[in-house]
Formats: structure tokens, C-alpha cells, sequence
């Protein structure tokens, strides 16, 4: 593709043949998905492919993103699978779905991106359009990792919680902490959306916002005691008496 910038209108089917022609799927059965991800915008928008700056994208990572000053949605792919995907969060942010972007703790923003995931999808049955598979790569963790609960293990599980599309491992002596707050995390993210259309983002927002309170009172690591994980996966653990004082 020679040009990178797309301005996207559904009123106007130049544009919109143009967009077609571009990702090269005209008459393929991509083209019938698009033309229906289109039907749900109602503004128009600036589609922008950055052929340049792409980054090395592993499986775990969004091909996509927002530009929030300018409204803009960027692809680093021409996957035309990607561009659907894009093109319908793309008008859940044009209806006001917020997306914690640009705040201090990405923990926040991968919850939201998780819980976008699960309306987008919903959206897709919505417009039968074929979902994505729910599991779709495996991730066996390392165990150092996960070994304990702090600030670090917390930031990977919250990732982790946000992508239904993988099925994770837990390593042997992992702490139970992890396990538990992987579990809590993943079903926080999946009722955030529950029940969430394309036009109910005043209740997604109110949603996330009192989710991320509870999260940061409740899972998110603060000062825990060793005592607090005594109980581990394989059951109780002497290994914080082991180098105690001698009788």
C-alpha cells in the first residue's frame, strides 16, 4: 500500500472503496466484514498505516492503537483481520468507551483493554461477523515470574487476565497469592463487559472506574508479609523458619 492515511466515511462510498482497494480484499469475504464493521460508525475518522515506525509485534500485542490528540486510528499491519477489530473499537472510542490511556499505572489501561476485547467480540456475534477463538496461544509462565506476589507479578497477571485469547501455565511454587488474584483479575475483566453494547458506555465507564478503585483497595499489592503466602500451592511451607535462630 503507497498511501497511508484513509479518511474513513461510510456516507461516502469512495472512501470507502478506496479502504477496500487498499487492504486488497475486494470481493473476498473480508470486504463483506468490513463493509458491515463500517455500518456501525456514525462520524467519520482518519485511518492511518504506519509503514515506517512498525514495531516488531509479538502475538501478545494490539497491531493497533488510538492517537488521542488527533482522533486518529493507527495500524501497524495490513492484516485485514486487524483492521476489523480496529475498525470496531474504533467506534466504541469515537462513542465515549474510555480507555484509562495516558494515565500513570498501566495496570488500569490493560484492564480496560481487556474488558474492550470482550464488547468487541460481543459485537462481532452482534453483527455475525466469525469471533476469534478464545484460546489462541499458550504461555507457560516462568517461575520466577510469579514466585511472589508484589508489584511485578501483579503488572503480568493483570496483562495476563486481559487477553481471553490465552490460556496461561502456572509453573510449580507459584505463590497461591498469584493464582487467586489471576483468577479474581480474569473475571473482573469479563463482567466489566458484561451485558455492554455499542451504545452503553456511560455504564462501561462507571463500571471501570469503580473496579479500578476496588482493584487498587482490595488485589494490588501493598506490604505483604511472608506469613501472608505461608499456605502456597503445594500447602504449608517451612521455608521462612528455616534459617531461624537456633534453639
Amino acid at each position: 500500500m503507497s498511501k497511508t492515511n484513509y479518511y474513513v466515511d461510510k456516507t461516502d462510498p469512495t472512501s470507502i472503496q478506496q479502504l477496500i482497494a487498499a487492504f486488497d480484499v475486494s470481493g473476498t469475504a473480508y470486504e463483506i466484514a468490513i463493509r458491515k464493521a463500517l455500518s456501525i460508525h456514525n462520524r467519520s475518522f482518519i485511518l492511518y498505516v504506519d509503514h515506517v515506525n512498525r514495531p516488531q509485534l509479538s502475538p501478545f500485542q494490539d497491531a493497533f492503537t488510538f492517537n488521542m490528540e488527533t482522533d486518529e486510528l493507527v495500524l501497524f499491519t495490513d492484516a485485514p483481520e486487524t483492521l476489523i477489530d480496529a475498525i470496531l473499537e474504533m467506534a466504541m472510542f469515537l462513542r465515549g468507551f474510555n480507555t484509562i490511556m495516558g494515565v500513570d499505572d498501566e495496570w488500569k489501561v490493560q484492564i480496560a483493554i481487556g474488558a474492550w476485547r470482550y464488547i468487541r467480540e460481543s459485537i462481532k456475534a452482534g453483527l455475525h461477523l466469525t469471533p476469534r477463538a478464545r484460546v489462541s496461544w499458550r504461555e507457560e509462565l516462568d517461575l520466577d515470574l510469579v514466585e511472589n506476589f508484589n508489584m511485578l507479578s501483579f503488572s503480568l497477571l493483570v496483562f495476563l487476565a486481559s487477553r481471553p485469547d490465552i490460556n496461561i501455565t502456572f509453573p510449580d511454587g507459584t505463590s497461591s497469592l498469584c493464582v487467586v488474584a489471576y483468577q479474581r483479575l480474569s473475571r473482573i475483566v469479563e463482567t466489566i463487559a458484561l451485558n455492554i453494547g455499542l451504545d452503553d458506555h456511560l455504564v462501561f465507564n462507571r463500571r471501570l472506574n469503580r473496579v479500578l478503585l476496588w482493584i487498587e483497595e482490595s488485589i494490588l499489592p501493598k506490604d505483604i508479609s511472608p506469613f501472608d503466602d505461608l499456605f502456597g500451592s503445594e500447602g504449608f511451607s517451612d521455608k521462612f523458619f528455616e534459617d531461624g535462630p537456633e534453639d
